[in-house]
This record gives C-alpha cells, sequence and structure tokens, in this order.
C-alpha cells in the first residue's frame, strides 16, 4: 500500500540558520509576560526587554555582532516619574520607528525611535503618548493591522480596551465575558473582527466596534495558556493549547461556523506554551514552543481540515523568543519565503526558510511570491471607528529580484 503525498509548492520548505558573523550577541535579556513572544521586529530594528527594570534595547538589523553594554534604552517611566516594569512591548505594523508598550503599572506607551537606520543613540525617556489604561497590570498590547494609532490593551481585571493613541482616548472596550486571563488574541483579515483566547477555555470571536460577541465555543480543555492566530487570507481561526491531560494540539475553526472544529492536530509532547506567527502570504502558519529547539510549519487552506504538515526546523539550542520578519526583508532570488529571528540565551540569531528551485536566478518566481503587504495603515482611527473596511495597500516584490 503506498502512502499518497499532497502536492504542495512549500513541501520542500527548509530552515538554515545564519552564521555566527551574522548573529548579534551579549543579550542581557529582561523579564516580560510569560505568553509574550520576547523578541518584536520589523525590517528595519528588533527590540526586546532588557535586563533593566522597565527598559526595552533597539537594535538596528544592519548592526551585527555585539551589542554594547553601554547600548541606549527606552525607559518606561509613568506620570508619577517612576520606572514601571514592561509586561509587552509591540512595533507599530505601519510605523518602524514606534513601539508600544504595555506597563506593571496599567499604563501603555508609544515611543518614538529617532528617524534613520542608526536606532537610539541615547536614552528615551518620554513617551510620545501614555494612557492609563487600567487601574491593574496589563498582560498585552498589540496594533490594528490596518487603521493608524489604534491599540489594545488587555489588563489583569480581564478587561479588553481599544485606544486611540493619537487622540489619547479610549474608544471602545469587549463585553467583560472572559472569565479567565488574556492569553492572546489575532485580528482577522480587514480588521473588523477579533478573536481571543483566555484561561476560561473558550475562544472567542468579538466585533469590537458594537462591542458584541460574534462567537464562542469551548476551545482545549486545559487551563494552560492558548493561543490564536486568524489567518485572514484563508479565513481559517487555528489556535494551540493543550488537552485535559496537557498535551498539547493544533485546533482549527471555521469563523463561519463556530460550532465544531474543522481539525485537531496532536504536536509534539512538551509542557511550554506555543507561539504562533503567520505568513499571510503564502498562509504558511509557523509553530514554536518556548523552550523547545524545533519550530514546525504547515500550510494554511481554507478547506477541511484546514492545515496540512509541511515539515519541522530542528536545532540544538531553545528558543527564548521568536519573531518573524516582514517579506521585504527575504531574499527573493533565493526563493526565500520567511526569516526569523531567533533568541536563545544571549544571541539572537537569524533563520531564513526557503524553497529549493533550479532556476531562481533566471526569473522572478511569481508562483511563491504573491503580492504583499505595504505595511501602511488603510484608514485613520476615526474611519476605522466610523465602520470602514479599507482594505490592506499591496506592492509587488518582483521590485526585490535582482536580474542575472
Amino acid at each position: 500500500m503506498t502512502t499518497r503525498v499532497r502536492a504542495s509548492k512549500y513541501r520542500h520548505l527548509f530552515g538554515t540558520p545564519f552564521q555566527l558573523r551574522d548573529c548579534y550577541g551579549d543579550i542581557c535579556i529582561g523579564q516580560c509576560s510569560t505568553e509574550s513572544t520576547v523578541l518584536k521586529a520589523n525590517d528595519q530594528f528588533f527590540a526586546l526587554p532588557w535586563a533593566e527594570k522597565g527598559s526595552i534595547c533597539i537594535t538596528p538589523l544592519a548592526r551585527v555582532g555585539t551589542v554594547p553594554e553601554d547600548t541606549p534604552l527606552i525607559l518606561n517611566i509613568n506620570e508619577d516619574q517612576e520606572r514601571t516594569a514592561i509586561n509587552e512591548l509591540e512595533f507599530s505594523p505601519h510605523n518602524n520607528h514606534l513601539i508600544a508598550v504595555a506597563g506593571q503599572d496599567g499604563g501603555v506607551a508609544a515611543f518614538r525611535i529617532p528617524d534613520g537606520d542608526a536606532g537610539l543613540t541615547a536614552n528615551i525617556d518620554t513617551a510620545v503618548a501614555r494612557i492609563q489604561a487600567s487601574d491593574k497590570r496589563l498582560l498585552s498590547v498589540g496594533w490594528h493591522p490596518l487603521a493608524s494609532g489604534v491599540v489594545y490593551t488587555a489588563s489583569a481585571n480581564k478587561k479588553i480596551s481599544f485606544f486611540d493613541l493619537d487622540a489619547g482616548s479610549e474608544i471602545f472596550s469587549l463585553p467583560e465575558v472572559h472569565k479567565g486571563l488574556f492569553t492572546n488574541g489575532s485580528w482577522n483579515g480587514d480588521g473588523s473582527q477579533f478573536a481571543t483566547c483566555c484561561k476560561d477555555k473558550k475562544l472567542r470571536i468579538f466585533d469590537p466596534r458594537s462591542s458584541s460577541v460574534v462567537a464562542e465555543t469551548d476551545n482545549h480543555q486545559s487551563a494552560k495558556s492558548a493561543h490564536v492566530k486568524w489567518m485572514g487570507n484563508a479565513n481559517v481561526i487555528c489556535t494551540a493549547g493543550f488537552t485535559r491531560t496537557s498535551e498539547r494540539e493544533l485546533a482549527t475553526y471555521d469563523p463561519r461556523n463556530m460550532a465544531t472544529r474543522m481539525h485537531t492536530e496532536k504536536l509534539s509532547s512538551s509542557s511550554s506554551a506555543v507561539m504562533m506567527f503567520g505568513d499571510e502570504d503564502c498562509n504558511i502558519l509557523f509553530l514554536a514552543g518556548k523552550g523547545d529547539s524545533s519550530l514546525t510549519y504547515f500550510e494554511v487552506t481554507p478547506d477541511a481540515p484546514g492545515v496540512h504538515l509541511l515539515s519541522e526546523y530542528k536545532s540544538n539550542t531553545p528558543q527564548n523568543g521568536l519573531a518573524l520578519l516582514p517579506k521585504t526583508c527575504c531574499n527573493i532570488n533565493k526563493c526565500e519565503l520567511a526569516r526569523f529571528l531567533k533568541l536563545s540565551g544571549t544571541r539572537v540569531e537569524p533563520i531564513r526558510f526557503e524553497v529549493p528551485r533550479q532556476q531562481s536566478d533566471n526569473f522572478f518566481q511569481d508562483d511563491l511570491f504573491p503580492p504583499t503587504s505595504d505595511r501602511k495603515a488603510s484608514m485613520t482611527a476615526s474611519e476605522w471607528v466610523s465602520g470602514a473596511n479599507t482594505p490592506q495597500g499591496k506592492i509587488d516584490l518582483e521590485q526585490f529580484y535582482q536580474s542575472a
């Protein structure tokens, strides 16, 4: 009996770590939320919490090698002139020089990195925007994918709120239906709906602008951390969590019919929570356990089962954090579909994922590289609040291809 192999142009996708000379060393990692991916990046910088309380290190991608001991930092000093611990951080998806932080004091703040590619030249302790989002500690912060200046926060009192940072005001809050602490959230493709996982073992979809619950279903049966990734182009919701017997699993849902799962996929055994990353252009989902040394990836399709295992990248060092870089960081000529930064101990190591193609230097592989996000806001905060769902702008990746 022969085993039928599913046809996929990504079936031979493989990962390769960069050489040591192209890595970043002497990282002094600090503390943040256990739900965080820790490492954040765009196509100019990466950021992570530093050893000093309430500080963030910003490192230009072009500056490989050792991070200096006296490197300038962003310092989260609140309105009472107290430095407060940072539980989560996130770069703006529309502005490489803007980063938001969620504080232990319940405040959300945005800091601006000086223009150019040099990063910080001196410590920055003044935020361009600061809002007291809660009287409890903040667990998470994230940006709206399309609306300029809109962030959400999740606090320890189980409240999820949305703010316009430019106006300095709250615009919406979700119904207070979460009966456990928020662990993760993800937007759909047009930014009109928001999916959440929390420790009450439920998966929920919200319409933030009407402050309503669109759908709710039982999810993973363990109260341990579950994470969610809404793969917008395929319109499939993927969650990773634990069974009642603490085995890790991946679940897929059709957001139009949440009554039943599309599929459940058993994952490798480990007690660590799963970090989830999505390549929306190619519909590839990457999963990595914090503390594990492997990264598993699936192709996502709209039809059941929703996910199809492609392969697994294995290394000899554990990952304390990961960040998926924008597609414009990839080497198009080498058919590089994805590039990660991996935090392991005191080192940040880039990893490239490529599809082997013999003719890649002869012509642009348009089947591997559809138009990608232009990473610009498609609407203002007020337009989104008023009901707009303006689609994301696109750029053609062929402009980054170097003809032989």
